[in-house]
């Protein structure tokens, strides 16, 4: 069980960053053959991403609601995922090339993406009794400097 943080944190992180989901949709359950090798396509990207920090993979997390099942990534910069994706040598490139081969528009599975620039400091986050979790997780994280949510300065007290 991951170790929880009595009290709230907050993210200590100074640099932009990218927030990327991406995921898949089974649309028809009965083709296995087509939705598995997407499903099991994603954690051997993370474990390669994981390996090697320098690609730009800050953390990761699953999802699953539904057929939907979804990965939230936190990312270095878009250079990073942008040079990751295309790299002949990591695995995205291979998994793209089965897909379009195998799959494509024939509505079978669905993928979909999406991307966030978020510029330093243009995020607020907070977890209150939580194991790393997030982008605090991703990054690094701080005791907050305020912990009640009425413990703020009113310009009209």
């Amino acid at each position: 069980m991951a170790k929880i943080r009595p009290g709230r944190v907050v993210v200590d992180y100074g640099e932009d960053l990218v927030v990327f989901t991406v995921g898949l949709r089974i649309n028809r359950l009965w083709k296995v053959n087509k939705w598995l090798p997407v499903l099991g396509s994603l954690p051997k990207m993370l474990r390669e991403l994981e390996a090697d920090p320098e690609l730009g993979l800050l953390d990761s997390r699953f999802a699953v609601s539904g057929r939907v099942i979804m990965a939230v990534q936190y990312w270095r910069s878009e250079d990073h995922l942008e040079r990751y994706a295309h790299s002949q040598a990591h695995a995205h490139r291979g998994f793209w090339k089965w897909f379009n081969r195998n799959v494509k528009s024939n509505g079978d599975v669905g993928l979909w993406h999406e991307l966030y620039q978020v510029p330093k400091g243009a995020y607020e986050t907070s977890y209150i009794n939580m194991p790393p979790y997030g982008l605090a997780r991703a990054t690094k994280e701080k005791e907050a400097a305020r912990t009640d949510p009425d413990d703020h300065d009113h310009e009209h007290a």
